[in-house]
């Protein structure tokens, strides 16, 4: 390595520090093949499969970690001279972003398209879904039955359930997309009256899915919305963890759905391996490892859930193409605005 090139990744590596971003290397050495990756997953505990990529391919993997929307950002700041020959990201509103901005190119892959359902991947193959999280009402198992909880989103709004709902902030991207999925599949006015009525009991915002969670468990409030994976999470450390979840709209639409998904960079300099980790990553050996490192629900067929979360059962998922979560989210940052949800 010249001194020169020394010098420019020394000025990459700090200004990764400087974002909060950090790289994560998987293989030894700096010769032989290597596939770039700008992940968001990096820091929830996904690290198994690219490591095992490398043992099987010989192939290095270096990822550079951190928040969805500061990824997608760098990608497009850094324009030809990105690193990034794939962006991983969670929920379908930043792929969405990425697409429009330029950002991925179009991968034609029959093996990508057999794995992936038509619904859960970018019409012209700009990105891949991953994973899946359902993000659904969930109960305190102590003070709600089954019967009793509420089976729809709407139904979070029943009068019954004033000062005994927690939410999330307004301003995470989940509850985004799944307010920008109602708009999409009910209507605008339909949506508002959903969310005016969730307003209208008074519920405790909170800043993550996890308080929400631990203030159902705690006894702060009796139901709440969060994505399944926070919940798998808490029942892998503790299997008594009293919260349950509970499978909305299941005779409207099903539940909502959303990915991480897998996108190859127009700038990609490692275009074949970069399309091989692609294909890794949504092979049955993957799909295990990505489904058991963070609870969430594998995408191809076939491939079993996280044993921990097996007792919740099976359900219907919302199967409407979820680049709609993408399309309706400046609607759906409006309208939470307009309704007073904080």
């Amino acid at each position: 390595m010249t001194r020169g090139t020394r010098m420019i990744v020394g000025a990459v590596v700090a200004l990764a520090v400087v974002a909060g971003l950090g790289w994560l290397i998987f293989g030894r050495g700096e010769s032989g093949p290597v596939v770039n990756v700008y992940s968001a997953r990096s820091h929830y505990g996904t690290e198994a499969v690219f490591k095992r990529f490398t043992e099987e391919t010989g192939i290095r993997v270096e990822i550079l970690g951190g928040e969805p929307g500061a990824l997608v950002d760098r990608i497009a700041a850094e324009g030809e001279r990105t690193k990034a020959d794939l962006l991983i990201t969670t929920d379908a509103g930043f792929l969405w972003k990425a697409t429009e901005e330029g950002l991925l190119a179009p991968v034609t892959n029959a093996a990508l398209e057999t794995a992936v359902p038509e619904n859960l991947r970018d019409a012209q193959g700009r990105w891949y879904a991953i994973a899946l999280r359902a993000r659904t009402v969930m109960r305190s198992t102590e003070r709600v039955t089954e019967a009793q909880a509420p089976a729809t989103y709407a139904a979070l709004g029943d009068a019954r359930w004033k000062g005994r709902l927690c939410l999330r902030t307004s301003n995470n991207v989940y509850n985004q997309s799944l307010v920008a999925t109602l708009i999409a599949d009910r209507g605008e006015a339909a949506a508002q009256r959903i969310l005016e009525s969730w307003m209208a009991n008074d519920p405790i915002i909170l800043g993550s899915d996890t308080e929400v969670l631990e203030a159902i468990a705690a006894g702060r409030c009796d139901v709440g919305l969060t994505n399944t994976y926070y919940l798998g999470n808490k029942l892998r450390e503790d299997a008594a963890f009293p919260v349950a979840p509970v499978w909305a709209d299941q005779d409207a639409g099903g539940t909502h759905v959303n990915v991480s998904g897998v996108g190859l960079t127009t700038a990609a300099t490692h275009r074949e391996d970069a399309i091989r980790l692609m294909e890794y990553l949504l092979t049955p050996e993957a799909q295990r490892l990505i489904a058991e490192g963070n609870s969430e629900y594998p995408v191809l067929e076939g491939v079993p859930s996280a044993e921990w979360i097996r007792g919740w059962g099976d359900f219907t998922a919302d199967t409407r193409p979820i680049v709609r979560a993408g399309e309706f989210q400046a609607q759906a940052v409006q309208l939470m605005n307009e309704v007073g949800w904080k």
